[in-house]
């Protein structure tokens, strides 16, 4: 069993280290990271292959995934001390049992139905898997077939799907280096459950692996209902691994694009450059436009800290949402949004800022254009109110090509000097977009929000 496990793990060793795009050394293992699928857990992650301190890990992931929402380190040889480590820092402990192909299953089943297929046309079978899950959607969909093309370049993959009156009901893959072989992804559409296609598949599947490979596995998830299939069929276990994730905030999966722009929380590498971003410059120095000074004292950390502050203290009653503003691919500025017991009031309140490199192109417009549509059209906001400072007639400018009404004013000193502050509200039946606005990922979001 041992040269069995042994095998098994340097095939998928050498499948993962193939379809990285990167590699990176880590204190104890390796970064495997792909980030043209960032979001791709399965495809982002510090890989160990044996045990350490949890603190430790977590230090690698921590250090070598700033830029991901997600930190995860997949464990190849399960500890359960390490596991305790994490789960009392927080992180998620998901046991993958790895089950090889010992002994004959206690019935063959019926693979009449199966047949193999390309990716290609499978693809309309998996994007309905996807999105009938609860965190699925087009993009999410779009994002495991663009992976799933990453592991077919890394190794030979096949496709096998069982068909009921001609449409694919279910199917899995086969991945092999002509002596292990791996049978992953076996999904049963939801219409066509309780018909036991995922075992013919599975079947059809692991008859086709053994006329090749040496071994054949698969792994199954240790409290999920596929290990007893698994073993019907013939698989036992023979090692497992840790995946210890630390699930990013469910707001990291908001989209708010207009022509120009895409809105949307930034990592912690992407909030460091916006710091970056501001200590260069957003104002003249001479005047403060903010009601609180910040910009006097800007610093990367500060901007790190202050954003994910916001989301550590985000509740429906009382929220507040820096949205990083992307053009181009890079981070120019935030537009922020926030209320106070928004189930009841329907109010919001708005502010922004734009480094000076990106300022004077009506990229101010569109962002807070951006954020008012996410508001009124998204979440069902019946008023934004905002306002400026005298001595900001940027942000004055901005407000009146979008309708705001000057609605009274109030004394602010950000410096300790007072000056005039200009308020402006603008009503829900008032705004008019100037720019198409596009909101991906929000409808499961709402209740955060206060806006179910």
């Amino acid at each position: 069993m041992r040269a069995q496990i042994d095998r098994i793990h340097a095939f998928r060793a050498a499948l993962q280290n193939a379809a990285a795009e990167q590699r990176v050394p880590a204190t104890h293992g390796e970064g495997i990271f792909a980030p043209s699928v960032r979001e791709v857990y399965d495809m982002n992650y510090v890989r160990a292959e044996h045990a350490a301190p949890a603190e430790e890990l977590i230090a690698d992931a921590e250090r070598l995934m700033e830029d991901y929402f997600h930190k995860r380190v997949i464990l190849e040889r399960a500890n359960e001390r390490t596991a305790t480590g994490f789960r009392g820092r927080g992180w998620t402990v998901v046991p993958h049992l790895i089950m090889a192909h010992t002994r004959e299953p206690d019935r063959h089943a019926d693979t009449s139905m199966v047949r193999e297929v390309s990716f290609e046309e499978l693809t309309s079978a998996r994007r309905e898997v996807t999105v009938g899950e609860p965190w699925g959607d087009d993009e999410i969909s779009k994002l495991l077939d663009d992976a799933k093309q990453l592991i077919m370049r890394a190794v030979p993959t096949r496709f096998f799907a069982a068909f009921t009156d001609g449409e694919i009901a279910a199917y899995c893959e086969v991945r092999s280096d002509g002596t292990v072989a791996q049978i992953e992804d076996v999904n049963t559409l939801e219409r066509f459950r309780g018909r036991g296609l995922g075992r013919a598949v599975v079947q059809a599947a692991l008859d086709e692996a053994h006329r090749t490979n040496e071994i054949v596995y698969l792994e199954a998830l240790a409290d999920d209902w596929p290990r007893e299939l698994y073993t019907k069929l013939g698989f036992d276990i023979v090692g497992e691994r840790h995946f210890n994730t630390l699930f990013p905030h469910p707001l990291t999966r908001l989209r708010v694009r207009t022509p120009r722009l895409e809105l949307r929380v930034g990592t912690a590498t992407e909030l460091r450059e916006l710091g970056r971003v501001a200590m260069a410059g957003i104002h003249d120095p001479g005047v403060m436009p903010f009601e609180f000074p910040w910009t006097d004292d800007v610093s990367e950390e500060s901007v790190l800290d202050f954003h994910r502050g916001q989301l550590r203290e985000f509740t429906p009653e009382k929220w507040d949402l820096g949205l990083a503003v992307f053009y181009r691919g890079r981070p120019i500025g935030i537009q922020s949004i926030g209320a106070e017991r928004f189930a009841v009031t329907r109010r919001v309140s708005t502010g922004s800022w734009l480094g000076k490199d990106w300022q004077g192109q009506g990229l101010g417009t569109e962002m807070r254009a951006a954020v008012l549509q996410l508001a009124f059209g998204g979440l069902g906001a019946e008023v934004a109110v905002s306002g400026a400072i005298d001595g900001n007639p940027q942000s004055l400018g901005v407000s009146r090509k979008l309708g705001y009404e000057v609605v009274g004013s109030h004394t602010v000193s950000p410096r300790g000097v007072p000056v005039e502050h200009t308020d402006i509200e603008l009503r829900r039946e008032n705004f008019r977009p100037p720019v198409p606005v596009e909101l991906v990922a929000l409808e499961p979001l709402l209740p955060l929000f206060g806006a179910a």
